[in-house]
């Protein structure tokens, strides 16, 4: 069993900033509250009274107590019937998680993309994804090159780029097949694969070497190489990670290129907890 002295120095550990580390002691009404609006999901997105007293154990005065604080905090709402619903006051919240997000993605990645552009000369690009979305996190270009390749952007065309192969490789079968009803794509240059034999088979590919490749499909003599980034709590593509540069350099170093994109996002994985 611990004992007071031995809690006490755990509870006055510091973080490397100084800041003290959360630990310790729970405040019961701030748990009812948040437990509260865990209670709904894309399934409820409104309940009554009733249903959440229920749900959690408690009784209807206590749990109507502190959904008229929420409520005229702005973090819970009412419909005409009376069931409760999330505030707007969440949405301001997610939106501010969002850019919080963004700036710890671009903090913890900066120095080891900014290494893997001045080694390889070439562009290293981060992608969040977001359902069939890219969206650009961070780029960085080498120190004193005299070849940039400044094409990364948010609306590159998925099947003929490497972080959007990347993406529709990991789709379910039926996301897949309808993003493929649009076959044939337009082609950008003569390597473009734009038939849903030829795109699936590259998926096939993707998936077997755990990258994905790009040589002169979008741009001719441009190639890139993208590596996933899996979230640490359920697995599933979290981000990409990218290397892009004159084809015949992408090519020539493939294997290497792969090698230390592969060991930046494993890294990247064990440091961000999303």
């Amino acid at each position: 069993m611990m004992d007071a002295q031995e809690h006490k120095r755990n509870n006055d550990k510091k973080t490397p900033s100084g800041t003290q580390l959360l630990s310790g002691k729970q405040i019961q009404s701030v748990q009812r509250a948040i437990d509260i609006l865990n209670c709904f999901n894309l399934t409820n997105t409104e309940l009554t009274l009733g249903q959440i007293s229920t749900r959690l154990g408690l009784n209807k005065g206590t749990v109507h107590g502190i959904l008229n604080t929420l409520h005229m905090n702005g973090y819970i709402s009412q419909n005409s019937s009376g069931e409760y619903l999330l505030g707007a006051e969440l949405f301001n919240k997610a939106s501010l998680a969002s850019d919080t997000k963004r700036s710890i993605l671009i903090d913890r990645s900066h120095n080891y993309m900014q290494n893997l552009s001045d080694y390889f000369q070439g562009n290293c690009t981060l992608f969040r994804i977001d359902e069939l979305y890219l969206q650009l996190i961070h780029s960085t270009e080498p120190h004193n090159s005299t070849f940039v390749v400044r094409r990364a952007n948010s609306n590159m065309p998925l099947y003929c780029s490497a972080s959007g192969k990347l993406v529709l490789a990991h789709l379910r079968e039926r996301p897949l097949n309808i993003y493929l009803k649009d076959a044939p794509f337009p082609a950008y240059t003569a390597a473009t694969r734009t038939t849903v034999e030829a795109l699936q088979n590259e998926f096939q590919k993707i998936r077997a070497e755990g990258f994905s490749y790009e040589n002169g499909e979008l741009f001719e003599g441009v190639g890139a190489l993208s590596v996933p980034i899996y979230s640490s709590k359920d697995n599933h593509l979290f981000a990409t990670l990218s290397l892009t540069g004159m084809s015949v350099t992408i090519a020539r170093r493939k294997k290497e290129i792969y090698s230390k994109l592969a060991e930046v996002a494993r890294r990247l994985q064990q440091t961000i907890d999303f």
